[in-house]
């Protein structure tokens, strides 16, 4: 049902005073309680509801009709303070209105009860019999605790619309109900609720409601959402969110390179958020496309891989460089890190700048992606002087696109011939070509690249101390050839120096890194000699005194009197 027409369906229940209840169906995050929300608010700004009260309560969580029931009185509020939420004010109204509707003799006798503790215990005994006329909302039906079940949450519907003369609005979720609830559901569904209402709302309409603020990119965030189709309001608002919090940081920078940002992390947060969707690729699938949907990946694709790249190519992403994985990694973990941000801004910047002066190797690109002419040879040429011009803001993963191109098409000698360019430019850092450190290197496919990278990276001489790789692997995934090198470079003397000088709790997590090899099958000699001549490192301050050995113990290490 479209919008408009449940926005009809709401203002017609909201206007009358007719006990009534209705019921609001929809997916996970397609809006449903914000949208509830939003009309129930423009409703009461137009003096258009028939109820002097309303009740909001989610059931997540709530195991019993006690716990409900005075959940519902305890969240009343005036409908002409909608827009405040409910408080110790509101509470105090509440309990005035009871006192009113019960007379003060009666809460006197309530107090004096012997079974009745306390007035708190007192007043959630009988706060339910204050409840009428109230427009009472019910969210989250699906999340309610496990003790309370739908049967008794519908009967109590039942009793406030027929006894209570309340409006109830049910919000839920019927995918997420258990078997045995869905079929409780059924079963009492025309008994209690009058109107069912699907709420199943456009990617234009949940965009018209998610994305209703001031922004400087709005539109283009606006145009990215609408070209995946994303029909979740949560996700969008998330989308938004992530926007907003980049916007600022890039704000030194070309505006493409924010246009890129807002791109790609309304690509990367659909495929976080939205994992379960089996016809949206992973996160992880879009972080390591390389050259897949330029023709240049692997020859064979599965079902599910035509899919996701069919989707990705209508989305106009062509490939993920570093500036992306920068935006995957803040979509996962919530916000930005911003020194890895600039960095990789700054470098998309140079780029997208080199390009506008020089216009020459993003235009050559588009000699290959945007048209069926016979254009092999004016191509090549576009490829080949364009990469000259622009070689040195250009990234390992384009070099290894480019070259894999120029190959296929049987032009080795000009792939041969900006290879050596390339490194030729970067022979003053051979840092940066050490693929190791590159986020993409496993989809660097080309030999002559690897080897000619690998014969420079071999070069460059790794200054860090014992401490400063070992701090480093502290809470790492893993370590890389570089990190090995410079271990097994130490002695015993130079671990036990580092164990010796460490104090706090960082001793223990450095011994840990160092001893790790022994605990991994498979792994080089270099590695096995790291963890040997720290385990020595360990016995030989072990044999310095009684306590030492009992504290090299702890690590497993065994001191031989």
């Amino acid at each position: 049902m479209s919008i408009k027409l449940v926005h009809r369906q709401i203002d017609k229940f909201l206007g009358n005073t007719t006990p009534e209840v209705l019921a609001i169906r929809g997916k996970w995050g397609v809006g449903k309680t914000f949208t509830w929300n939003q009309f129930l608010v423009d409703a009461a700004h137009r003096n258009a509801v028939g109820l002097e009260r309303y009740s909001y309560v989610s059931l997540f969580g709530i195991n019993s009709l006690d716990s409900l029931k005075f959940a519902m009185f305890e969240q009343v509020v005036d409908i002409e303070a909608i827009d405040h939420k409910p408080s110790i004010e509101t509470f105090r109204k509440s309990t005035e209105t009871l006192g009113k509707s019960l007379g003060r003799k009666s809460i006197r006798v309530i107090q004096g009860l012997p079974y009745v503790k306390n007035v708190s215990l007192a007043l959630e005994a009988v706060s339910f019999l204050s409840l009428k006329n109230t427009i009472i909302c019910i969210d989250d039906l699906e999340r309610k605790g496990d003790d309370l079940k739908i049967r008794d949450v519908l009967g109590l519907v039942s009793l406030l619309k027929e006894q209570r003369d309340c409006k109830v609005v049910l919000i839920l979720n019927e995918d997420s109900f258990e078997k045995n609830e869905s079929e409780q559901l059924d079963r009492y569904r025309e008994k209690v609720i009058d109107f069912d209402v699907l709420f199943s709302p456009t990617s234009d309409e949940c965009s018209e409601i998610a994305l209703n603020e001031d922004f400087e990119y709005l539109d283009i965030l606006k145009k990215n959402v609408l070209s995946l189709g994303v029909s979740n309001i949560r996700i969008i608002r998330k989308m938004l969110y992530l926007s907003r919090s980049v916007a600022p940081l890039l704000k030194d920078y070309e505006a493409e390179v924010t246009h890129q940002a807002i791109h790609s992390l309304v690509l990367f947060a659909l495929c976080h958020f939205q994992r379960d969707d089996s016809s949206i690729p992973s996160i992880d699938y879009v972080r390591h496309i390389g050259y897949s949907l330029w023709g240049l990946g692997k020859d064979e694709e599965s079902d599910k891989e035509k899919k996701w790249n069919s989707l990705l190519r209508s989305y106009d992403f062509q490939n993920c460089d570093e500036f992306d994985l920068e935006i995957a990694d803040a979509v996962v973990r919530g916000f930005y890190d911003e020194s890895k941000l600039i960095s990789e801004a700054e470098s998309l910047n140079q780029k997208i700048v080199a390009d506008k002066v020089e216009g020459s190797f993003k235009q050559a690109w588009e000699k290959y992606h945007n048209t069926f002419d016979d254009n092999e040879e004016e191509l090549v040429n576009a490829l080949y002087e364009g990469f000259k011009k622009s070689s040195k803001y250009i990234s390992p993963l384009n070099l290894n696109g480019t070259v894999g191109l120029l190959r296929d098409l049987g032009h080795g000698d000009k792939a041969d011939e900006l290879i050596e360019l390339y490194v030729a430019e970067r022979e003053g850092n051979p840092k940066s070509l050490n693929l190791e450190m590159y986020p993409f290197s496993d989809d660097i496919q080309d030999k002559i690249i690897i080897q000619r990278f690998d014969e420079i990276a071999s070069k460059a001489v790794d200054n860090r101390s014992l401490e400063d790789v070992v701090s480093s692997l502290v809470g790492a995934n893993g370590w890389n050839r570089s990190d090995i090198e410079v271990l097994s470079r130490a002695s015993v003397d130079d671990f036990y120096t580092l164990f010796k000088g460490t104090k706090g709790p960082q001793l223990g997590r450095y011994v840990e890194v160092c001893l790790q090899f022994f605990r991994i099958g498979n792994i080089g000699d270099k590695e096995r000699q790291v963890s040997e001549n720290a385990r020595n490192a360990l016995i030989k301050i072990g044999k310095e005194s009684t306590l030492n050995r009992r504290r090299v113990s702890k690590f497993g290490v065994k001191v031989d009197d």
